[in-house]
Order: structure tokens, then sequence, then C-alpha cells
């Protein structure tokens, strides 16, 4: 086992004096035989006695461990480690912030079970720091050796996948690249306005929000975390999600019960009046500082994407912000909110089933941007150290580039990195290395970007369909589509999936162009020439079909069956016409249209079906592939890519006729 070679100065600063009993002492200066004691305090933390110590890390250390800051020695004096620490430990990193090592602290406890509370706490908390745990008895029993630091400091640090971590951050241990976004919605909220922060799915939003409380909470501010796809929150009406906005700051700032509504007086007359009075309350009991309303995950509550009826096609949205903004405008010092999401539609949208919306241009979205390559480079070499692991400086760009800057999913790569690189550490990962496995990073990977996409699929469809077709068919055929489209486009490109360079189109994360792909190709795309014969037939019958339900029914309701017979015959060429004028309507309709007919009559009749088509230009273009691959009729091949474009049409018009119920 190689040992470490300690080149710098050890032992206690000239002068300093160390604080604690002599246990403390003698402890201290055992660490000194390796580090440098800097520093030493002793002092009261609800109404516990802590001793402390700064240790400087020598060169090896520094090296191996990522210790370039001082590092934390902390005595734990009872005999049962107690939880509270730790908030001693986040108000020590706090107030030494430009000093202390914000992952690896050193834990002295006389509970000879510490090693045990240590790993549940990182069972607990997966973004848990680095706590490197001894205890009294081992240290003063025999001392603390060069190989026994050696072996805890490998343990503590290389044991654990720290780039494996699923849950939004809520220490600023591993927190990268967004200090500046924080900044600006601490700004927001101590000027009285509103903010919108949205993106893609686990780029990071939850993780701003903690640390945006953390830096409220640490300047006397307040604010509450509501989490909207809390069941308990979407589930309930306006006027209880009111109130469990009041019970939520009564619960975290232990006001007592008596000081706010009762819940049964939150009702659907009185919730905006009683809401009004609470906050009011509140705020004198809190400093008088403003109360900051964070509103995460607002699909949940929001009209079209709540998958609750009240909230989606109902007046609970309505309702809901008509109070907000009511209370906000009376007195502007009261509360400010956030908003967070994937899309802005809440924000955008002037109008709400019929109704003003009340919170349209009260708040300028923000988008959480992508990781440029020097935020990828600290989020991994950072972290990475802390593993033992070196990475290539040119695997910082590949990563950026092959990923967008898309934390999450970089960090699951060097998660799996991590996981094959061995128990010899350090360990330096080599560009070579990383360009071999990288498809097989990507298969493991892909539920990931799965469940990034599945949003947009599920509640912003036309900005997942313009994906797959920038994806499938490529530039010339996405910007034939994107004419009328400038929000979506624009929320693709906002995003940070999507650039526009010189008047072409890119989607910035490769992998994600390479999922659509391969998922249209491999999923949808039957194996022999036939089965695709056989689907495509099925698919463009039954689209055909209901097609022809949906134009005689929608002409014959609106214009009697007389004129709908005349406006279809108007609809064909003047031959075919003179053939078909002594027929019935309903035979007409069955055997002697054709797809392009029904094309025509849905274009030249337009404002009967612009309610039901919507996207007129969709509609003409879709209309065209199906029409265009008729391979089953002429027994003919179909390129993949042409197939996946096929695909998409399908989906268009199943998606539009489902709808309605017409298939």
């Amino acid at each position: 086992m190689s040992e470490f070679k300690y080149t710098t100065v050890t032992g206690v600063k000239k002068g300093l004096v160390l604080k604690g009993s002599s246990h403390d002492k003698y402890i201290t200066n055992q660490f000194g035989k390796f580090f440098g004691v800097t520093f030493s305090k002793q002092g009261r933390f609800k109404t516990t006695e802590y001793v402390m110590a700064f240790l400087k890390p020598e060169e090896k250390l520094k090296e191996s461990f990522n210790m370039f800051n001082e590092v934390l020695l902390l005595f734990s004096p009872y005999t049962t480690f107690e939880r509270r620490t730790l908030d001693f430990i986040d108000k020590t990193l706090s107030e030494f912030d430009n000093r202390l090592d914000k992952v690896c602290i050193f834990i002295v406890s006389k509970d000879n079970k510490i090693a045990d509370v240590i790993k549940q706490i990182n069972t607990e908390n997966k973004d848990s720091k680095i706590l490197v745990p001894f205890t009294y008895k081992e240290i003063l029993d025999k001392n603390l050796e060069k190989d026994e630091l050696d072996n805890r400091l490998r343990k503590y640090f290389y044991n654990r996948d720290l780039f494996a971590l699923e849950s939004p951050l809520k220490t600023d241990a591993y927190f990268f690249g967004r200090n500046n976004i924080v900044q600006s919605l601490y700004d927001k909220y101590s000027l009285g306005e509103q903010g919108g922060l949205f993106g893609l799915r686990k780029i990071g939003k939850t993780s701003v929000l903690f640390a945006l409380e953390r830096v409220i909470n640490l300047r006397g501010g307040n604010s509450i975390y509501i989490d909207c796809q809390n069941p308990a929150v979407h589930k309930g009406k306006w006027n209880e999600l009111l109130y469990h906005i009041i019970s939520e700051i009564k619960d975290k700032y232990n006001i007592d019960n008596e000081m706010i509504g009762k819940e049964e007086g939150y009702t659907e007359r009185m919730a905006a009046s009683m809401f009004e009075k609470d906050i009011i309350k509140i705020k004198e009991k809190l400093n008088d500082r403003r109360i900051l309303i964070i509103l995460d995950e607002i699909e949940h509550i929001g009209f079209q994407t709540s998958t609750t009826e009240h909230w989606a096609n109902g007046n609970d949205f309505i309702n809901l912000w008509q109070t907000i903004r009511a209370v906000f405008q009376k007195d502007s010092s009261l509360i400010s909110f956030i908003l967070t999401g994937v899309n802005p539609l809440c924000i955008e949208s002037p109008n709400v089933n019929g109704y003003d919306n009340p919170i349209f241009g009260m708040v300028n979205p923000t988008y959480l941007e992508l990781f440029k390559i020097k935020d990828v480079k600290e989020m991994i070499s950072n972290i990475g150290k802390y593993m033992g692991l070196n990475f290539d400086e040119e695997i910082f760009a590949r990563l950026t580039d092959d990923y967008g800057g898309h934390p999450f999913l970089i960090r699951h790569i060097c998660s799996l990195i991590n996981s094959e690189a061995g128990v010899i550490r350090p360990y330096d990962v080599t560009k070579y290395e990383y360009s071999e496995r990288k498809e097989e990073y990507d298969k493991q990977i892909s539920k990931y970007i799965s469940l990034i996409l599945n949003i947009l699929e599920k509640w912003y469809p036309e900005e997942y369909s313009l994906l797959e077709l920038l994806s499938i068919y490529g530039n010339e055929k996405f910007k034939e589509e994107i004419t009328s489209l400038d929000n979506e486009i624009n929320h693709l490109i906002g995003y940070g999936i999507l650039k526009e360079d010189r008047g072409n189109y890119y989607i910035t994360i490769s992998s994600i162009s390479d999922y659509i792909k391969e998922r249209y190709k491999s999923k949808m795309k039957p194996n022999s020439k036939e089965a695709v014969w056989q689907k495509v037939s099925l698919e463009r019958n039954t689209i055909e079909t209901a097609l022809r339900k949906l134009i005689i029914a929608t002409l014959i309701s609106n214009l009697g069956k007389k004129k709908a017979k005349e406006k279809i015959l108007e609809s064909i060429d003047e031959k075919r016409r003179l053939n078909l004028i002594d027929k019935d309507i309903k035979d007409i309709f069955e055997n002697y249209l054709f797809l392009l007919d029904l094309k025509n009559i849905i274009t030249r009749e337009w404002t009967l079906f612009q309610n039901i088509v919507v996207d007129k230009s969709k509609f003409t273009t879709f209309i065209d592939v199906i029409n265009k691959y008729r391979i089953d009729a002429h027994a003919k091949s179909i390129s993949d890519d042409d197939y996946a474009i096929l695909i998409i049409a399908f989906k268009w018009f199943n998606d539009m006729l489902d709808e309605f119920m017409i298939i």
C-alpha cells in the first residue's frame, strides 16, 4: 500500500492556543502530525458546547483528495451523536465560506458507534457531505498513525459515488454553476418582484430553489417551498391550496395555531380574504420581512397541463392567481412568488377558459441554462477528485458536446465511468477510454433521456414533434414546419436543447437526437417488408375512415345535406364531378373520394374545420406525407428515415382525431 509523503509544515501554528479539554488538545496534536493546525475555537450552539480546529492539508492530500482548502475538525462531546451537530457544521461552513472545504469534515466523537451513524446519514441523504468519523477512544488508545489516516480517507472518499445523485441537491456541497441565477432570484425577492424559472426536466431547477432558500434564510428573509406534484397540492381545490401554503409557513417557522385562520374558514367564498389576513399576521410575526412563495412543478396546477380536472379545465387556476395577485398589488411588501416548471405556458397565455389570465405579463420567464464547458469542468473535476478520479482535459469538451451541458446526464455518465474505474485510486480517466465506452454509456442512460423527453411529449407535444422532425427529417423539412410556431421554437431555444445558427437549426444534446432516431428505427418499424406494408395500410385506412366521418358529420351539421353535397362536388375535378351528381352523399364518401379529395374539402372549407384540425400547416404537410408513402399499394420499400416521418404523421392524425373521439 502506498503511503502519503508529508512535505509541508505540520503541527500547531506558532502562537495558536488550542481550545477544549486535555483530550481535545491531545487529539488535535495527533492530527497536527499530518496537518498544519491553523485555528482553534470553542463555543455554544443550541445549548451544546463545541470545540473545533482548522487543518491545513499537505500537498499529497491536496492531490489525492481535492483538499485545497482547510478542513474542519469537529469534536462531538456526547456518547450518543446528535443530528443537530450537522446544523452546527452548516453554520460553520457558511461562516468560513472562503476558508473551509465545503465537502469534507473530520468528526471526533465519544459515540463509539459513530461510523454506523454516518453510514445511516449517507443512506438517508445521498448528497450529504463527506463526514470522516473518528472516536476519542481509538485515538487516545492508539494515537493516529499515517496508515490509519490513509485508510480512513480512502474508505470515506472513494467508496461513495458522489456523481450518482438522483434527488435535488439540498446542500451546497455539490452545487455548481448556478450561483448567478440564485443571486438574480434573490434580488427579485428583495425588490418584491416575481420570478419564473423554466427548463428541461432534471436540469437542476429544484436544486436552485433549495439554494435560494438557503440564501434567504442566511440573510434573514422568509420563504416557503411548495411542490405542486404532491397530490396533497394538486388534488385539492384552489382555496385548499391557499390554506396549505399558510399551514406550511406556520409549521416551518413554528407559528402558533391560534395566529392563523381555521381550515374550515377557507371556503371558496372566504378563502381570499382569509389568506390576506393570515399573510399580514404571519409577516408581522416573522421580523416584518416579505414572504417568498415558491411553487415548483407548476404544470401540476396549470390549466391544460394538470392531471387534475379542476386545475386543467376548471377555474381553480384563475381563482388562485386572482387571490395572490390581489394580495401582492394591495401591499407588495407582503409576498412575492416564483414559479418553476418546464414551459412558461401559464404566464404566456393571455386567456384561460375565456377569462383574462391573472399573471399574464407579471413574470418574465428565465430559462435555466445548460452548463458551459467551464461549468462541466468545475463540477466533474471537483467531484471526481473526492473520489480519486482525474479526467483528461479533452473529456470536459466531449461531455459538453455529447450531452449538451445537461448536468444530470453528465453526472450519470461520470457515475458509470466511476463504476468501471476499479479500486486503485487515484485513477486517470483518458479520452480514449471514454470514446471506447460511450456507446455503452448511452444505452445505460437512455432511461434518463426518456425521463427528460417524457414531459415534453406529454404536456407540450408540439415541441416534442419538432424535435422528432429535426432529428429524423433534417433542416429543410423542419424549417417548412416552423413558420407559425414562434413560441414553440423560442421555448426549445430557451431550454438550450435547440440552437439556431445562420438559418439552420441543431439539437444541442446529441444523445437526445440519437435516442429519438433509435426509438423510431427500433421500436416503430417492423422487421419484414410485408409487416411494414400491413402496418402502413392499417394506419392509413383507419385515418382515412375517420376523416370521412369527420368531414361528412361537420358539413351536414353546419350546412345541411344538400349544401354539404354541393361543397364536396366543388372540391373535385369537373370530369369526376359529372359522374357523381346523381349519387347519394354517403355513397360518394364511401366509394368515390380519394385521400387528397379529403384534403381539398377541409382546406377549402377551413372555417368549418379550424376548431377541430387547428393546425392547417401540419394538416396539409402530414396528409401529403401519408399519401406519398402508399408503399403497400405499390409493393415498395421505405427507408428508416422516411418511415419515421410517416409514423410522426400517423401519430399527429391519431392524436387530433382521438381528441374528438372520431377514432
